[in-house]
Formats: C-alpha cells, sequence, structure tokens
C-alpha cells in the first residue's frame, strides 16, 4: 500500500478528533441522575425564559461557544452574568454526523441558522427586537454571517468577540507550512468528512473572504474584541481585531500583564468577564485587571 505524506497527516488528524470524542464520552457520569445534575450546575443561569428584562439590562444576552466546545463551556460566565441581572442564553451549534459529542464542527453558514433560529425564538419568547452576543472564537464570527446574510441585519445592538476568529488562523503556522509543502488541499477531503468547519477557519479561505467583504463591521452595531498573546487557535492573536468604526479592541495583557490565559481559558478568566461586563454595561464599568474578582 503506498502511503503518502497529506495521508498520514490526514489519518493522524482524523484520529486526534476521534480519539478526542473517545475520552469525552468515557468521561460522562455513569449515573443519569448525577449526569443530569452537573448538566444543571454547570448552565445554571442560562435559558430561563421566566427571566425579567429590565431597564438596566433591556436585551438578553446570547453566548456562543467555540469550535469543539458546548454550551457548557459558559458555566463560568452564564452564572455570574444571570447574578448580575442578566437575562442570559446559549446553545450548542453545529454537531456535526461521525462525532456529535462535539460543536462547531458543521458547515459555518449551517451553524449561523441555527444561531439565527435559536435567536429568533429568544427575541420572540422575551419580546424584543435585539440581542447582545457574547462569542468565543468561531462564536464571534456566527453573529456576524447572520446579520450579513441571513437576514439579522438590525437584530444586534452589542457584540462581544472573545479570542474570535475574525479574520481566519494560520493554526500557529501550520496551514502555511501544509501550503508550501503542497499537503493542505489534499487533506481537506478528510477534515471536511467530519469537520467541515476547520478549513472555512483558514486565513484567506473563501468562507473568510465573504465573511470580511464590504467590510469587519455591521451598520450599527457595537463591536468590541478581546485577544490574549498566548492564543494558540487563532494566530496570529492580532487577527481577532476589526477595523471600523464603533469598535474596541484590546489586548488582554494589557489588562493584566501577569496573565498567561491562552484559547480556551479565555472564559474562564475574572479578567475577561469584567471585560465583556464592561462592554455590556458601560455605564457601570469597573477597570479590568490582574485584581478583578467573580
Amino acid at each position: 500500500m503506498k502511503f503518502t505524506i497529506s495521508s498520514v497527516i490526514s489519518a493522524a488528524a482524523t484520529a486526534l478528533v476521534l480519539s478526542l470524542s473517545a475520552i469525552q464520552v468515557q468521561s460522562l457520569p455513569a449515573d443519569p441522575a448525577r449526569s443530569v445534575a452537573l448538566k444543571k450546575r454547570a448552565i445554571e443561569g442560562l435559558n430561563n425564559f421566566d427571566c425579567k428584562l429590565t431597564p438596566a439590562h433591556p436585551r438578553p444576552v446570547i453566548l456562543v461557544h467555540a469550535t469543539l466546545l458546548t454550551v457548557d463551556s459558559w458555566s463560568t460566565f452564564a452564572p455570574e452574568l444571570a447574578k448580575r441581572g442578566y437575562c442570559v442564553f446559549g446553545l450548542t451549534y453545529g454537531k456535526y454526523k461521525k462525532i456529535p459529542e462535539f460543536g462547531g464542527l458543521a458547515p459555518i453558514e449551517d451553524s449561523a441558522q441555527e444561531l439565527a433560529n435559536f435567536a429568533d425564538e429568544v427575541m420572540s419568547k422575551m419580546k424584543v427586537s435585539q440581542v447582545d452576543i457574547v462569542g468565543h472564537s468561531q462564536g464571534g464570527i456566527l453573529a456576524r454571517y447572520w446579520m450579513k446574510y441571513l437576514g439579522g441585519a438590525g437584530k444586534v445592538y452589542r457584540h462581544v468577540g472573545v479570542s474570535p476568529i475574525n479574520h481566519g488562523t494560520t493554526l500557529s503556522g501550520i496551514t502555511t507550512l501544509t501550503k508550501a509543502m503542497k499537503m493542505f488541499e489534499p487533506s481537506q477531503p478528510t477534515f471536511d468528512s467530519f469537520a467541515p468547519s476547520f478549513y472555512q477557519m483558514v486565513v484567506n479561505s473563501t468562507f473568510m473572504q465573504k465573511l470580511n467583504a464590504g467590510g469587519d463591521t455591521a451598520l450599527g452595531v457595537i463591536h468590541s474584541n478581546i485577544a490574549t498573546k498566548y492564543d494558540e487557535v487563532v494566530t496570529p492573536w492580532e487577527t481577532c481585531f476589526q477595523e471600523g468604526p464603533e469598535i474596541t479592541n484590546v489586548l488582554l495583557q494589557d489588562l493584566c500583564a501577569l496573565s498567561v490565559n491562552e484559547h480556551l481559558t479565555m472564559v474562564n478568566t475574572k479578567v475577561v468577564l469584567q471585560f465583556v461586563l464592561n462592554q455590556l454595561d458601560p455605564a457601570t464599568a469597573k477597570t479590568a485587571n490582574c485584581l478583578s474578582m467573580f
């Protein structure tokens, strides 16, 4: 049997994701009652349609997770937002056929439609016409696609990106290297079979070109982004930032020089939480720094 470098890399990548899937499945509690209890605790404060909007917090906040994660990744931020009087909602989007335990793997256009449907449901039940969005990684671009191409224009008031993949990624140079070695395109069919979103998030992909055509921002939306210089997923980290009016771009280490948070841990740190709170309600903003407390 003849093996090529690209086929070996594709097989290794497939094995890695499948093994991660297996690990996740094995780690689930065997006791169904315990599993339900853990899930309830993990997403406490989320999707409470009895929550009352107030003049201080007049819009629902929708949390949109990163690639390979689920709504449970907001188990730190969601309760904190709810404690502060926000009506907080979230979904797991982008499950794909081969490894449904993970979110964010389906074509991004499909995931954006899932977000659109969910947001419309939230707005209908909460009797409002706009939401605020907080999106992590891929979750930071779904609403942008929804607003631009799926009828979401005018439905988002504030959009906060946490390490958002606004301009694609080189995956720490891996995509650049594989392109130079002519292994990038041959590997795509394998990736597309279990995670079509992966190749869509590469710098200069067809999807990224479409997303950013005509500008980075949506008219009338207040955009803000926070990035970390230790990001190993969205690289270079500067690609998280947007250009245009009504934009706040902040590097985490400018708020707390001691922070070594990387891509995944951005949604588990008090400094980022304070940044998000400040963006959602500038009138009550507090300094976000190394001393920020939950």
